[in-house]
């Protein structure tokens, strides 16, 4: 067995939820927060056998797309920090993989 960590943009839960109940996989959701953007994400546990692996990736690929978005961050210029607009990479997905000896549920 295999413990899946999965971390998606708040926006694309909604399609990977759904695409997950269609398809019988269950998943323990909380809500987490990035540090770096200050977006929230949706983080979901997911225990799985291995075989089963490749088939949630695909669902996490055809679900979680990146965009690129506008950010304001601060950088030091040689003399003071200053406010720049940069494109930042968002969306997509983050994946942990954890093999899991025994799972116990009551």
């Amino acid at each position: 067995m295999e413990l899946m960590i999965i971390i998606v943009q708040e926006q694309d839960y909604p399609k990977l939820s759904s695409t997950f109940i269609h398809n019988r996989v269950m998943a323990t959701k909380f809500s987490t927060e990035g540090l770096y953007l200050n977006k929230k994400n949706i983080t979901l546990m997911v225990c799985i056998e291995k075989e089963r692996e490749e088939e949630i990736l695909d669902y996490i690929r055809q679900s979680c797309t990146e965009r690129m978005e506008e950010r304001q961050v601060c950088e030091y210029n040689g003399m003071t920090m200053v406010d720049v607009t940069k494109g930042v990479k968002v969306g997509g997905a983050i994946v942990f993989f954890l093999d899991v000896d025994r799972m116990m549920k009551y």
